[in-house]
């Protein structure tokens, strides 16, 4: 059989002439031929049906909206952040002023005291100090003993408070019992017992300044007489008015007496914190801190709950203490040197003997110790 040279020829090739090799020539098919109406195109591999549009820009609202959001999401964001550090901070300064406060122990005392019942006293009020502690318990003590005395009767109340402000409780006893003994006196007792009537007029002379001779005549003219009632009378009213005075003046008399001994000892006080406070030095050599000044002060002026200061306590505790200072006064005349050379001397003592010790023949140097030492030069000195 044989083979033709066209395989083509015999078939119709004219639908080959529209076709196209690639879109762009396509395109230009129509302008070329000059067509007046676009033909409707087919979808095919060069002319898709999803048509994807270019834009050179993004519009501006919503480039805007998307930039605010993001700004409200940033401050929301760091506004929560700000919150979270802020708590972590304050929860930080809780716990650390919680510690503090949980490891004074002062605090905790107070509070110990106060649930007891034994101060009182607000959170905010709590001062770091013992003498604030001493202070509130003082002031317990005081309102207690308030307490007790307003619960005592009147005559016990009357004698405790007038004690207190310095009255002598056996003198104001005995005049409150000479005062009693004249008001428990009934007029009416009076018009048989001669006895009483006599004894009311002797009272009266006797403050009145008589001698026995002359009150026994003055009795005996009255009772003669007849008036030794209507003077027993007229003795007894005066004699409630005389003691009634005697003892309003024997309280206001020891309460200012009191009222004196308070303000010469603050006084004192005072003189005695001046004259420690302008002091260089009390025994010569010895300086005198500010902290040895307030301990020299505390130590003779303030009293335990036995009234007895430091000194008291030091002399209690040593049976030579008075001997001691009598020594320093009498025999050094408060000279100290002797302490100071008597130290030296103690001193040098060891330090040579201590310098003997390691030049003995025969003997082995301390570890640590060079053997080129020379103790010669030193040995001299101690001499």
């Amino acid at each position: 059989m044989a083979i033709e040279d066209n395989i083509l020829d015999g078939l119709d090739l004219s639908v080959l002439d529209n076709l196209t090799t690639s879109p762009e020539k396509k395109e230009d098919q129509p302008k070329a031929e000059g067509a007046e109406l676009e033909v409707a195109e087919e979808p095919s591999i060069f002319n898709p049906e999803l048509k994807i549009q270019e834009v050179d820009e993004i519009p501006e609202t919503k480039v805007e909206e998307l930039e605010d959001k993001d700004a409200i999401e940033t401050e929301n964001t760091s506004t929560d952040k700000e919150e979270e550090v802020s708590e972590t901070i304050e929860a930080s300064e809780n716990e650390e002023s919680a510690e503090e406060e949980g490891d004074n122990p002062l605090r905790i005392f107070a509070e110990m005291q106060r649930d007891k019942g034994l101060i009182d006293f607000n959170d905010e009020e709590f001062e770091d100090n013992e003498e604030w502690l001493l202070d509130k318990v003082q002031n317990t003590i005081d309102e207690k003993v308030t307490e007790y005395k307003d619960s005592m009767p009147e005559e016990i109340k009357y004698l405790l408070d007038n004690y207190e402000a310095g009255v002598n409780i056996y003198d104001l006893i005995n005049a409150s019992a000479s005062e009693q003994s004249y008001e428990s006196i009934a007029e009416e007792s009076l018009e048989s017992n001669v006895s009483m009537q006599k004894m009311l007029v002797r009272d009266l002379l006797v403050k009145s300044g008589w001698s026995e001779e002359r009150i026994t005549r003055k009795l005996n003219r009255y009772e003669d007489s007849g008036v030794l009632k209507e003077e027993a009378e007229e003795a007894l009213a005066s004699l409630k008015e005389i003691q009634k005075a005697e003892k309003t003046h024997l309280i206001q008399k020891q309460k200012e007496d009191q009222k004196q001994r308070i303000q010469a000892h603050e006084q004192w006080l005072e003189d005695l914190n001046d004259h420690i406070g302008k002091k260089e030095e009390i025994l010569p050599g010895f300086a005198l801190s500010p902290k040895d000044k307030t301990n020299l002060y505390k130590g003779i002026t303030k009293l335990d709950k036995n009234g007895k200061n430091e000194i008291m306590r030091m002399r209690e505790k040593d049976p030579e203490f008075d001997l001691k200072i009598a020594y320093l006064a009498t025999v050094l005349k408060w000279d100290f040197s002797a302490f100071e050379r008597q130290s030296t001397t103690k001193s040098t003592r060891k330090l040579a003997n201590a310098i003997k010790s390691t030049k003995k023949t025969g003997s082995r140097p301390s570890r640590g110790t060079s053997k080129a030492v020379n103790f010669d030069t030193m040995r001299k000195s101690l001499r």
